[in-house]
């Protein structure tokens, strides 16, 4: 069968524009980085020391400002994980959405697994016990800050690792190691007490 040259126009024209619709879908749906897309469905609920409630999605928590910082741990039989370039929202930041967090407070962040955190107001406010990578031997460090990060090395936190959502002890350079237990993987939930709450 003998195919006209109109046809064969058309069938031509056919292939350059599914490719043109294939290449827009690919931009479309692909990140800045040139990884593809995400969608995280996950909320996060914060409760404040008065009980008032608000709840993020994935999404809007990225909206708010960020805070980019270094940060590692250790595990409790030494295993060494990170330094992590981390990007997240400052705790503080969080806590001012339901109306701050007062020094007589603390700090229950929580994981669908039954994981739970407390952490205190001084803690909340970077004081924690930094260690040295190396020797993990107690050093001193300033400049602490704790994030609810959400990227780990400029991509989003690998599942396994915590996926959307962890707790990170940052600062601006990377010559420290903290506690593991600090980095609560997968935080659905942040909560304010005071002690007779």
């Amino acid at each position: 069968m003998k195919v006209s040259s109109k046809t064969g126009f058309i069938v031509v024209i056919a292939v350059i524009c599914i490719g043109v619709i294939g290449t827009l879908a690919t931009i479309v749906n692909t990140h800045p980085s040139g990884s593809p897309a995400e969608t995280i469905d996950w909320n996060l609920t914060l409760i404040g020391n008065q009980g008032n409630e608000k709840v993020l999605t994935f999404d809007e928590l990225k909206e708010l400002s960020s805070y980019e910082g270094y940060g590692g741990f250790f595990s409790t039989v030494g295993m060494k994980y990170g330094p992590f370039e981390c990007k997240g929202v400052s705790m503080e930041d969080l806590c001012m959405l339901v109306g701050g967090i007062e020094p007589s407070d603390t700090l229950w962040v929580s994981a669908p697994d039954g994981y739970l955190m407390v952490f205190t107001y001084d803690q909340v406010q970077g004081d924690i016990i930094t260690y040295d990578p190396a020797t993990l031997r107690e050093i001193p460090h300033t400049d602490l800050k704790m994030i609810l990060m959400y990227e780990q090395d400029g991509a989003l936190i690998p599942g396994d690792d915590g996926r959307p959502l962890r707790i990170a002890i940052v600062s601006s350079n990377d010559g420290f190691v903290t506690e593991g237990h600090y980095w609560v993987k997968w935080v659905n939930k942040i909560e304010i007490r005071t002690p007779d709450r």
